[in-house]
């Protein structure tokens, strides 16, 4: 056998475990393959449909963003190094709007923080500050973390009433 079928048969044997970037595939097949053998079968797989960029970008944006509830920011950087473009992350990362973002983090403030929220006093405000570096670690955006905390502030004013 040639290195290029031999080549071919190992991409289909990593493609059948998880999803691949065309870059990512190439990457990994330049471990055991010359690089023209990499990029000649990465093309092959991209031609029959076994990668999709887009497809993959996708994917991992849904996970990254619903599943793991990290931040745009966050996500792009975790979709960088599976070595996706920067346009195609921006349209994958696209689909999720503000108020998705919002809502996700309105969800782990009621999940995770609830307790820690709206303490009186000094303690209080620490405790607010160490909440929003949390959320900010996890790549959200201050702007979006102020939303949501005014909208978790209004939720438990409608509750008292």
């Amino acid at each position: 056998m040639e290195e290029l079928d031999i080549a071919k048969r190992r991409a289909m044997h990593l493609l059948g475990g998880r999803d691949y970037g065309r870059n990512e595939l190439i990457e990994k097949l330049k471990n055991n393959y010359s690089e023209k053998t990499a990029v000649t079968v990465a093309d092959l797989m991209c031609e029959y449909g076994y990668v999709d960029d887009d497809r993959y970008a996708e994917k991992l944006a849904r996970q990254y963003i619903t599943v793991r509830k990290y931040g745009k920011s966050r996500a792009a950087l975790m979709m960088r190094q599976k070595l996706l473009d920067a346009p195609t992350i921006k349209t994958a990362l696209g689909k999720y709007t503000d108020d998705d973002i919002t809502g996700e983090i309105a969800e782990i403030l009621r999940r995770k923080y609830y307790d820690r929220l709206f303490l009186e006093g000094l303690e209080g405000k620490k405790e607010m500050q160490k909440v929003i570096a949390a959320l900010a670690r996890r790549g959200y955006g201050y702007n979006d973390i102020k939303k949501a905390l005014y909208l978790i502030q209004d939720e438990i004013r409608n509750e008292e009433e």
